[in-house]
């Protein structure tokens, strides 16, 4: 087993980057384009290069072996997730979007920015990039395009509601020309969407290309086209993948540093009982019950690198969806969330790698 010792060598850089981050963040140095450049480079260039790298360099023999690990991170995921939507749907009573947000909070974490650094140090960097990548795949295929259809459809009803109403209120007034306003049916009503107003006709389609969205991401397809190529037996050229694995050293970097500036920027945290719980149900409960079914359905090994992959703290991609679809208290509650876990998991993420290995 790994000394405590070790760990905290391993950890502690970590959250030193992360606390620079944050000074800068509270000094203002970045603004939040900048702050949005160190996202961009970290998910949308670095991360996925390193990803590619090591999945199309990673033996068929040893991806074959990759379905417990799958099936785990599925259920430590994707199962949490929709266990979590139907209990504050029906228990709590919530509406399902709000349900969606909050369930969300809980169990995705920010393996992207902090993984890298934290399991590469563990399992040693191309070992680490297989349950990076895994989750990755889970994640913005199938998670984050769940979240959206179910955060959508608060818009659908809203614009189904406006055009009922546009349309038996048909009022009388005088266009803004000076002649009669246009028949109501022409008169598209508009819902909050993810990038803005939507007009409410396009709504199949404005739904339909935010789910298809995260696809699109380098982080959904970069592993994805580097497993295909790695089954079929094609590899890239040595000075691609020396160029590759150039590009991802900025990963750990600037991630780091971005969730620094992300959480300075949310403001001073409102610790409420909301808060707290979703905090201790990301990076206690979480990774406690994968670690827990792991070792039942699987190798202690694999349920090391499952556990740990969601014993991270919160990702910033809750935080964002609820600024753009959620209410204020929504965004407030879960940057406050991203916060205390953060802080948490210096503490909780340290046991979690002691327990695990």
């Amino acid at each position: 087993m790994i000394g405590l010792a070790d760990i905290l060598t391993i950890v502690v850089p970590v959250f030193v980057v992360v606390a620079v981050g944050y000074c800068v963040g509270r000094m203002r140095l970045f603004d939040g384009g900048r702050a949005q450049a160190l996202r961009d480079l970290t998910i949308q260039l670095a991360l996925p290069a390193v990803l590619f790298v090591s999945i199309v360099n990673t033996p068929r023999s040893v991806l074959l072996g990759q379905g417990p690990l799958v099936g785990l991170l599925a259920l430590g995921l994707l199962g949490l997730y929709a266990i979590l939507v139907l209990a504050l749907r029906f228990g709590a009573r919530l509406t399902i979007q709000r349900s969606a947000l909050l369930a969300l909070a809980c169990v995705q974490p920010q393996f992207a920015f902090m993984g890298i650094s934290i399991l590469g140090g563990l399992f040693g960097p191309r070992q680490a990039a297989i349950p990076i990548a895994v989750a990755g795949i889970l994640v913005n295929v199938v998670l984050v395009p769940v979240a959206l259809i179910l955060l959508n459809l608060r818009s659908r009803t809203h614009a189904t509601a406006e055009i009922t109403a546009v349309r038996t209120a048909a009022p009388v007034l005088v266009g803004a020309a000076g002649g009669p306003p246009p028949p109501a049916a022409d008169r598209a009503p508009t819902v909050p969407g993810a990038s803005g107003a939507l007009p409410a006709h396009s709504g199949t389609g404005a739904v339909l290309a935010r789910v298809l969205g995260p696809l699109r991401e380098p982080l959904a397809w970069a592993p994805l086209l580097g497993l295909v190529l790695a089954f079929v037996g094609v590899h890239p050229y040595t000075i691609i993948s020396s160029s590759l694995t150039l590009i991802g050293g900025a990963s750990s970097a600037a991630a780091l540093l971005f969730v620094g500036i992300t959480v300075a920027r949310a403001g001073r945290p409102r610790l409420s009982l909301e808060v707290w719980a979703i905090a201790l149900a990301s990076v206690v409960a979480q990774p406690l019950l994968t670690w827990v079914v792991g070792q039942w359905i699987t190798t202690g090994a694999i349920a090391a690198q499952a556990a740990l992959i969601t014993a991270f703290p919160i990702s910033p991609v809750a935080m964002m969806l609820a600024s753009r679809q959620g209410t204020k208290k929504d965004e407030q509650v879960i940057a406050s969330a991203v916060a205390l876990t953060l802080v948490l998991s210096f503490v909780t993420l340290p046991l979690m790698i002691h327990l695990t290995r």
